[in-house]
């Protein structure tokens, strides 16, 4: 994950500050997981969001090529409550997507999303098939140090685990190749940002609710089996 920019524009801050108040309410229901709540979505009829898009494109040439390049399917605000559940490590969609966030608080240690960082970059598309498979092995940390180990990569040394760190309003990146989680939130407060998700070669079934109660569980092939490994926890 990259900070693409340290803080967005006056204008589309502006913006956002006045949307995240219209839906504030919404993420007010104690939960323990992980949620988001969709604002626009391009297989939808009716987009009231719409007009967020040429902000967008305006923001920053990495956006405005990503929506050129790529489709845009989903912006939402996803929440990180207090002490919500750590997620299993993952990449998300099958490796079709990528993601931008905006968040509205800072981001820290204590709750930003945690990740596997190659010490050399190049190495997240040399290793990419095998993180697409500790995906669908749902490993622990200790799990996939372990079969790091057997690919003769070393914690410390060629890789290490990382939390995104931003100030609130910054703009982040994440490609389709990291291996990530949304991990518990230790700070005490929501952790809200804006996502604006794209798909790569609309290889995947996305889901369009507009309310998802539990992000991890978004997936349709991953569902069962990380509710599964919940109830064995």
């Amino acid at each position: 994950m990259e900070v693409v920019k340290k803080q967005i524009s006056a204008t589309l801050q502006t913006e956002l500050e006045a949307v995240l108040q219209t839906h504030l309410n919404h993420f007010t229901t104690p939960s323990k997981l992980i949620n988001h709540k969709l604002l626009y979505c391009n297989k939808w009829k009716e987009n009231n969001y719409a007009y967020l898009i040429p902000l967008l494109y305006e923001e920053c040439g990495e956006l405005k090529r990503d929506i050129e390049e790529n489709t845009l399917l989903q912006i939402n605000i996803i929440n990180a409550p207090p002490d919500c559940v750590d997620q299993l490590f993952h990449i998300d969609y099958l490796g079709d997507s990528i993601s931008y966030f905006i968040p509205f608080v800072e981001l820290s240690d204590l709750n930003g999303t945690a990740y596997l960082n190659f010490i050399n970059p190049d190495n997240n598309l040399v290793y990419y098939n095998d993180l697409l498979k500790m995906s669908a092995l749902y490993l622990s940390q200790p799990d996939i140090i372990e079969y790091l180990a057997n690919l003769q990569l070393k914690l410390g040394v060629d890789y290490e685990f990382k939390a995104a760190n931003s100030d609130a309003f910054g703009l982040l990146r994440m490609p389709n190749y990291v291996y990530h989680r949304g991990q518990k939130n230790k700070s005490g407060k929501d952790r809200l940002m804006l996502n604006i998700l794209f798909s790569i070669n609309n290889a995947y079934e996305y889901p369009v609710d507009e309310i998802i109660t539990d992000s991890e569980i978004d997936e349709a092939d991953r569902a069962a089996n990380i509710l599964k490994i919940r109830q064995e926890e």
